[in-house]
């Protein structure tokens, strides 16, 4: 994974802008079970952030079980293959949930809804 490309904003805090990219990255299995993920130090030097911002997002991450450390504290990619599905299942929930709350906000039906989802999801394929 290229971390080096990865952009952050100022719309939330930057750790969990960071924690949700490692998310992402492990749940679509761009990040392998397993995997070396950068060392604190090493990860804050290459994104040019705070030791203690990168820290952080990765005691978010553990807390989650997504990442671990080994005996050498290195950190790595949960071998929990089941773990990562089940959160990336949750995760499309709570997108999907948040998209059909959002259109109804905007006074669209359910199936106006489910028409957008078909008329934009295959047209950049």
């Amino acid at each position: 994974m290229n971390y080096t490309e990865w952009i952050f904003n100022e719309k939330s805090p930057i750790y969990i802008q960071l924690a949700h990219k490692l998310r992402y990255g492990i749940l679509s299995g761009m990040l392998l079970p397993g995997e070396n993920i950068p060392s604190i130090r090493s990860m804050a030097a290459m994104l040019h952030l705070n030791v203690n911002t990168v820290a952080r997002s990765y005691r978010l991450m553990n807390q989650d079980g997504l990442i671990f450390t080994n005996r050498n504290k290195k950190y790595i990619v949960t071998l929990d293959s089941v773990l990562v599905n089940r959160k990336r299942i949750q995760e499309v929930r709570l997108l999907c949930h948040n998209y059909i709350r959002a259109m109804s906000e905007l006074g669209f039906s359910k199936t106006d809804t489910l028409s957008f989802i078909q008329k934009y999801s295959c047209s950049e394929n």
